[in-house]
């Protein structure tokens, strides 16, 4: 088989997988930002909790506040009774007395309602509290696990492109390089493609018998007539390395 068909053989499948890795480990911070994500809702929600019940203690502490301000009035008009001359002063206070109480009523019914809602708004905040620590450990483990991946493809990019190097060392045509990476860019980073049934497997176009015979061979480096890409017969490899 050609020595350089088949090193260009193997920077092609070489190049398939730096793409492939590259993808993921720049990918890397978008996926860690998800996780981000998921603790920031189940902070978000937790806090939505804490506040209600902020706001709830607050209002209740207000309608309380309230409630003995009507007391204080009740007090002194039952003071003033006392010491009122006229039947009509005496009713008039009466009827204070009677607004200030239906007042004061109003407001337990309020602060009930608000103890009520109290007590939901704690288990509200224990469930938040128990999905946050779940949430947590789950972040922590697939955080882990995803920073370990990362350092792995990292390691597999890092191997691939020291392996392209000495790959590459070693093809004899200076301008075979060149001619691969601008058939690559042109063809969406494949240049090499694999030649079966007198087809050119990337660009479906037939290829001249002839021209079939002579791929067959690996013995050169022969392009395909539509687009470009070097052809080589998958079936008559003599080398372990992977075929594109």
């Amino acid at each position: 088989m050609n020595a350089d068909l088949k090193q260009i053989i193997r920077i092609q499948s070489i190049d398939l997988s730096v793409q492939e890795l590259r993808a993921k480990v720049e990918g890397f911070p978008a996926t860690s930002r998800k996780l981000d994500e998921k603790l920031s809702s189940a902070t978000t929600a937790l806090d939505s909790v804490r506040e209600k019940i902020k706001t709830n203690q607050a209002t209740r502490k207000k309608l309380e506040a309230e409630t003995g301000s009507h007391e204080a009035k009740i007090s002194k008009y039952r003071e003033q009774m006392l010491s009122v001359k006229t039947n009509e002063e005496y009713k008039a206070l009466q009827k204070e007395i009677e607004h200030a109480g239906l007042a004061i009523r109003k407001i337990e019914d309020d602060i009930l309602a608000l103890m009520m809602e109290a007590e939901s708004l704690q288990q509200e905040l224990k469930q938040a509290e128990a999905q946050l620590k779940n949430d947590q450990q789950a972040v922590n483990v697939d955080r882990k696990a995803l920073e370990e991946e990362n350092r792995k493809d990292q390691a597999a990019l890092d191997a691939y492109l020291e392996e392209r190097k000495q790959v590459e060392a070693g093809i004899s045509d200076d301008a075979l390089m060149t001619r691969y990476e601008r058939v690559r860019k042109a063809r969406g980073g494949v240049a090499v493609a694999a030649a079966r049934n007198y087809i050119c497997e990337m660009c479906k176009v037939r290829i001249r018998p002839q021209v079939f015979q002579e791929i067959r061979k690996n013995d050169r480096i022969i392009p395909c007539d539509a687009c470009q890409r070097f052809l080589y017969d998958p079936e008559n490899m003599d080398h372990p390395f992977e075929v594109a």
